[in-house]
């Protein structure tokens, strides 16, 4: 998995670079979005402690799971909608609930 990581990010960062891939448009493949995806979501300090899961199929993005404010929540979809390749995002992350201390 790590090998697929590495390559589907230089992947991705060859297709931005500017060079002849950038001029055509290149159709990135499910695992290469869910990858970027989940590393941009990860670089975010905002949402350090999110947990978050990435889903990709047709370059649609679903993701689900929890953060701690609404803010949060729509940061993650803004932060999906722009990696190259994303061609819509469903938004099914929910704030998570505190846990009460007695």
């Amino acid at each position: 998995m790590n090998l697929h990581r590495t390559l589907a990010v230089l992947l991705l960062a060859a297709s931005l670079s500017g060079g002849v891939l950038a001029q055509d448009r290149v159709a990135l493949d499910d695992e290469t979005i869910f990858i970027a995806v989940e590393d941009v979501l990860h670089s975010a300090r905002s949402l350090a402690g999110a947990d978050i899961t990435v889903r990709s199929r047709d370059g649609y993005v679903t993701l689900s799971g929890f953060a701690a404010t609404m803010e949060n929540i729509a940061e993650a979809g803004r932060l999906a909608s722009r990696v190259r390749g994303v061609t819509g995002v469903r938004n099914k992350i929910r704030v998570a609930v505190p846990s009460s201390r007695a």
